[in-house]
């Protein structure tokens, strides 16, 4: 770690901002000339300045006065946005400074909002970056997207405390900053969202994605090691950004939660402005509490893969009741079985009983309760904190299948949600079931966190899980019922999540010509057309009408102002593109990395390269994507190779996609080991349509 001293010489209507606090600034012949005060000691990875033609903004919260930067052109969205953007920074510092009693441990807090940011966030010290579509946000944003910006803010700040004051000694433990990062963040965002189910909102924003990358062959585990630095990048995913924080929930469940925060109070008071281990918060919180921690940690933290049981009915013989056995399958790679704590819910006709449960070993027999009447379906995992796959016994699938949607709790709902979709996925229910049950289920849906869910699950089935005949049936009775509910609702944020999912599945001629009209302006459209939805609306309807497509994305720019959506228009719209030779002439433009640099542009137009609607006509650039894995993981930013190919096989459920990938990986055997788990995270659900198609 070392402290900082850093002046700049701009152009003198530019804004800088940097680490340190501004101590000067003097214009001179038509520059201006910044220097800041030397720093605290911190990292190298967080050292960071930026300069441009800014927008500026200033705030006062607490007595703490607080910077923002942005390129965002719309003033009134300005407005709307910056002092929630404010609020919630005050509000995180506030928390955090309360929880660890210490305060924010470095000299400013300021943050600039970047349009083409390849990242959400990250927690420079005194001048945190944000990608500015992430923070300034529509006038009907959805509620995921509201609860998604504060999450974003409460993570960065609480980078503040776990990372940049005390930092990992080596990258292999890269994750612990990042699991208290998204560990915070989930409690911090609480106070400011009364109205939201939290633990609904816990379980959604950390098992679905931590369970697609952990289902698949190319699992890790949480730490892993790293030899070089150079490689670090390959070290990030969902399983550190998602599982971590459900692993570090049961951890502060078996401890307790006093025993918890003191144990973290006194790992960043040791170690303030230094470095530390994930071994050595262990030693702390081993030493005030009884459990063999140690141990635990060696199955969740340090091996790879996720739990998995089996369910078991034991009738009962008079003597004894009937029991749900819950039989784990012990860790492939070390035998052992997961500790966890877990909720089994017992769902009877007139009421539903809920047991705490504790899973340690090969068996764990849970007794029904004293009823006289067997339960009508047994959810085996009803916790926001439970992680593995918990298969439903015969039964109780039918159950909810036919009856989830009218469970009272939306907790549980969404837990039956998650459960029946790890069937499908596992060869355990057929997706057109799952399809029929999630339509009929959104329809009754008020809880807008599991609306959102069965919107992206849906959309899911019907671009990955449905053959072409099955998509184009399912169009026009999907496109009626989404329109239906997008047409019927007052409530804006619930209008935005039905619009951009009818914009992603409209297909039929009907819905086409609905949306053409409404691009026309001959025709009102259900939500406000901001510059943002105008786009999307363009590229959706040049894709699925490509005798269009030169005159829509001719249209476009003449109605799109702000000048950095302008750039990413235009650099798009090759991949938008109806003429085949021009899409491929894109994708041999991609080999430059110079034309890689502003990565989410480029998985943005991987995307609409790959659409499903053209994947048959793009399995010729999936090969050499892969060939240029190795390169895009050297030249690109950390998260770039994971949505590179994540992009690049977006739009892909054919058994030929899942035969290139696997025949390239065979073909291999050197391809470098991170690299590859990363394909086979983002190939799986390929490999899993392609096996349930041949099925079929």
């Amino acid at each position: 770690k070392a402290k900082y001293r850093l002046a700049l010489d701009i152009p003198e209507n530019w804004e800088g901002m940097a680490n340190g606090p501004l101590e000067s600034s003097e214009i001179k012949e038509g520059r201006k000339h910044l220097q800041f005060a030397e720093t605290k000691p911190f990292s190298t990875y967080v050292l960071a300045f930026t300069a441009g033609d800014f927008k500026k903004k200033t705030a006062t919260r607490a007595g703490r006065e607080m910077t923002m930067l942005f390129r965002e052109s719309d003033t009134e969205k300005v407005e709307r946005n910056a002092d929630e953007i404010f609020d919630l920074h005050a509000a995180s510092i506030a928390w955090m400074e309360d929880y660890t009693d210490i305060d924010m441990p470095f000299q400013k807090f300021d943050f600039a909002l970047l349009p083409g940011f390849q990242y959400g966030g990250m927690e420079h010290i005194g001048a945190i970056f944000y990608r500015e579509a992430s923070l300034m946000l529509e006038e009907d944003a959805t509620k995921n997207q509201q609860l998604g910006r504060a999450s974003l803010i409460a993570h960065e700040t609480a980078h503040m405390w776990f990372g940049d004051m005390v930092t990992m000694q080596w990258f292999n433990d890269v994750w612990l900053k990042e699991v208290f990062a998204n560990f915070m963040a989930a409690k911090i965002v609480n106070p400011s969202f009364p109205e939201i189910n939290h633990e609904l909102r816990f379980l959604f924003a950390h098992q679905p994605s931590a369970y697609s990358e952990d289902r698949s062959e190319g699992s890790h585990p949480i730490q892993q090691e790293l030899d070089n630095l150079k490689n670090a990048g390959t070290l990030y995913g969902r399983i550190i950004y998602q599982k971590a924080p459900v692993v570090m929930r049961q951890l502060e469940t078996l401890v307790g939660e006093q025993i918890f925060r003191e144990g973290l109070r006194e790992y960043l008071q040791e170690f303030a402005y230094g470095n530390a281990t994930w071994d050595d918060l262990i030693n702390i919180l081993d030493a005030k509490s009884e459990l063999d921690l140690k141990t635990w940690s060696e199955v969740w933290v340090k091996a790879a893969s996720m739990p998995v049981y089996e369910s078991q009915l034991l009738e009962g013989d008079g003597e004894t009741s009937p029991q749900l056995l819950l039989k784990a399958q012990p860790n492939p790679a070390t035998g052992q079985y997961w500790s966890q704590q877990t909720q089994v819910a017992f769902i009877y006709p007139d009421e539903i009983i809920r047991k705490t449960v504790t899973l340690g070993g090969e068996e764990t027999a849970v007794d029904f309760p004293d009823k006289a009447d067997s339960p009508a379906a047994i959810l085996p995992n009803a916790s926001a904190i439970a992680y593995g796959y918990f298969q439903l016994d015969e039964a109780s699938q039918e159950y909810l299948l036919a009856n989830a949607a009218s469970l009272e709790d939306p907790l549980l709902r969404g837990a039956s949600w998650m459960a029946l979709e790890e069937a499908m996925l596992r060869g355990d229910l057929d997706p057109d079931i799952l399809f029929n049950t999630f339509l009929a289920a959104l329809e009754q849906e008020t809880e807008p966190l599991n609306r959102q869910h069965l919107l992206g699950r849906l959309s899911g089935l019907y671009w990955r899980y449905s053959t072409d005949q099955q998509r184009r049936e399912r169009a026009p009775v999907l496109e009626s019922s989404i329109w239906g509910l997008l047409t019927n609702t007052s409530d804006a944020s619930a209008k935005s999540a039905y619009w951009s999912t009818y914009l992603s599945i409209a297909m039929s001629p009907e819905a086409l010509d609905r949306l053409e009209a409404i691009w026309a302006s001959t025709r009102e459209a259900p939500v406000r057309l901001t510059e943002s939805r105008l786009s999307s609306l363009a590229h959706s309807l040049a894709i699925k009408r490509p005798e269009q497509s030169n005159t829509i994305l001719a249209e476009l720019p003449d109605r799109i102002e702000n000048p950095d959506r302008l750039r990413r228009l235009d650099f798009v719209r090759p991949a938008l593109s109806s003429d085949v030779s021009e899409r491929d002439a894109f994708f041999e433009s991609l080999k430059d990395p110079e034309n890689r640099a502003v990565e989410p542009w480029v998985g943005e137009a991987l995307g609409y390269l790959h659409h499903p609607l053209r994947a048959e006509s793009a399995l010729k650039y999936i090969r050499p994507s892969l060939e240029m894995m190795e390169e895009i993981q050297a030249t690109g930013d950390i998260f770039f190779p994971r949505s590179w190919i994540g992009a690049t096989l977006s739009g892909h459920h054919s058994p030929e996609a899942a035969q290139i990938v696997r025949d390239f990986l065979a073909e291999n055997p050197d391809f470098s080991y991170r690299l590859k788990n990363k394909v086979l995270m983002a190939a799986d659900p390929v490999f899993r349509s392609a096996e349930l198609k041949g099925k079929g």
